[in-house]
């Protein structure tokens, strides 16, 4: 089961080198560990990553006089293995982060 949250974290991003096969050598920035409701998650390991487009019907219809177009902007979506402890189980969470490096909490996979 898939649960969808689009909730504001704090990430902790570091230089990942290539933690997971089958993600051709991605480096840079990623997320190391993140905060959500209170709660610090270490990323065991990232899955995947890729882009996507934002909800930009939801920000349009928020703002007012906003320019539709514009705020049609790709946000990359990082797939983590995360727990909260070490003697926490290890969950999946869709992690993504938007031109203006702010972070959110996408989606949890039970």
């Amino acid at each position: 089961m898939v649960r969808r949250y689009e909730e504001p974290i704090e990430v902790r991003e570091g230089a990942r080198e290539d933690l997971t096969p089958g993600l051709g050598g991605v480096a840079g920035p990623g997320p190391d560990a993140f905060v959500w409701r209170g709660r610090l998650y270490v990323v065991r390991a990232v899955l995947d990553r890729w882009q996507e487009r934002r909800p930009w019907w939801r920000d349009a219809r928020e703002r007012e006089g906003s320019d539709v177009l514009t705020d049609a902007r790709e946000r990359q979506v990082w797939r983590v293995e995360a727990s909260a402890g070490r003697s926490a189980g290890v969950g999946v969470y869709d992690l993504c982060a938007d031109r203006a490096s702010q972070w959110r909490l996408l989606r949890v996979a039970d």
